[in-house]
């Protein structure tokens, strides 16, 4: 009775210990998630494009955007090519979790993208 109680033990150690590692993959995950503050007004896109049709509404200075990952996508001017795919857009009315993207270099002067606080969307 006493090996069963330590293999049922030991058992119970290795699932304990899986569950904690997938707890913690996907806690990992989620901490890639960056929330942004908006300074400026901000369109989300259905494409990483700016011609691209809108997703939802305008974000606006006090607004936040949650984006996940960042792509290169259309160039805008000479700011550059870095969109951030948003995935909860935050207003004084609610949240919305439209998926779309908004262009880096307009909402944080793309700095989650180079700092590395968001990685490279699949």
């Amino acid at each position: 009775m006493g090996t069963s109680f330590k293999r049922a033990a030991a058992s119970s150690a290795v699932l304990l210990a899986a569950a904690a590692a997938v707890v913690g993959f996907v806690g990992g995950t989620a901490q890639a998630d960056s929330f942004i503050d908006v300074n400026s007004t901000i369109v989300v896109h259905s494409a990483p494009n700016a011609n691209a049709g809108q997703v939802a509404p305008d974000l606006h200075a006090g607004d936040g955007v949650q984006v996940n990952c960042w792509t290169a996508g259309g160039n805008v001017g000479n700011a550059g090519d870095v969109w951030y795919h948003a995935v909860t857009e935050v207003y004084p009315s609610g949240e919305s979790y439209t998926e779309g993207w908004v262009f880096g270099p307009y909402l944080d002067g793309a700095a989650a993208f180079h700092s590395g606080a968001i990685p490279k969307c699949p």
